[in-house]
């Protein structure tokens, strides 16, 4: 009798666990975009770009085409937004994704092969290497739940002159103005001298506070629910040139998600096994 008990107990504990599972991936990320183009540069939200005023440029993915996540235009640009509702959500943040998304939306996306921080300033001193703000491209995400974020950039033409991207991950939202012409990782070398990349609001303003970095296409981070995360990317190659033709890229981002209906259903088969041997036997 006691073994029957358990095993429609496992069962029930399986069941459980498998609706926790898929109701928790039953909500589908969502990618916003600004449909702001500018040629060689990133994405301005108002109409007055880098000179400020104008009006607010419309925003594909968000309610009346505002702008995502509570950003503000304050004279500074953003390309896209990513939002997470639960672990195991995959995004694609691409002008592939508006596309399809939004009935075949144009959108730029695009970032030069030195803007990041590898452009070599002194080709006589390749020890000395630098960015450029006027091609790095910026993205928001959020989460609706703890989750580990990883971020992937690659190119989307294969013939484009560009080898990886680098990307720096803040906490929170810029506010106040840009210096959008400023270099930036001036001296960075990778596993060498790597503090030029973890500088709070590095082209100005405030708001940003710097939480992790990467130079070879990819992050890693740990999101916490409801937290905005900004996200600055450009291309990171050696002998690129930050004055160069701008590419298009294709970031993928996904969230592991955390197995809590895994654990519950462990340590309630544990509690039932351990209460099963713990019964004197019957004779």
């Amino acid at each position: 009798m006691q073994q029957k008990k358990l095993v429609k107990a496992i069962a029930l504990a399986a069941a459980g666990a498998a609706m926790a599972l898929g109701a928790a991936g039953s909500a589908s990320a969502h990618v916003m975009y600004n449909t702001a183009s500018w040629s060689g540069t990133d994405g301005w939200v108002t109409t007055g770009g880098s000179n400020g005023g104008g009006t607010v440029i419309p925003w594909l993915g968000t309610p009346g085409g505002a702008l995502p996540m509570g950003f503000t235009a304050d004279k500074h640009g953003l390309n896209w937004a990513a939002m997470i509702h639960n672990g195991g959500d995959t995004l694609e943040v691409s002008a592939a994704n508006a596309a399809s998304e939004y009935n075949g939306a144009v959108v730029d996306l695009d970032t030069a092969n030195g803007a990041w921080g590898s452009w070599q300033v002194d080709p006589q001193n390749p020890t000395f290497t630098r960015g450029w703000a006027h091609n790095t491209d910026f993205g928001l995400i959020k989460s609706e739940v703890d989750t580990k974020v990883r971020i992937e950039v690659s190119k989307v033409n294969a013939a484009d002159d560009i080898l990886n991207y680098g990307i720096t991950v803040f906490e929170g939202i810029h506010t106040g103005e840009i210096n959008h012409h400023s270099p930036w990782n001036a001296g960075y070398i990778s596993g060498v001298n790597e503090n030029p990349a973890k500088v709070n609001n590095p082209f100005g303003g405030s708001g940003l506070t710097y939480l992790t970095h990467g130079d070879s296409s990819f992050v890693e981070f740990f999101a916490e629910a409801g937290q905005e995360y900004t996200v600055y990317l450009g291309g990171n190659d050696i002998n690129g040139d930050i004055f160069g033709t701008p590419y298009a890229y294709k970031v993928n981002i996904s969230a592991v998600p955390v197995p809590t209906a895994v654990w519950l259903f462990g340590s309630g088969l544990l509690g039932l096994i351990g209460i099963n041997r713990r019964k004197p036997q019957q004779a």
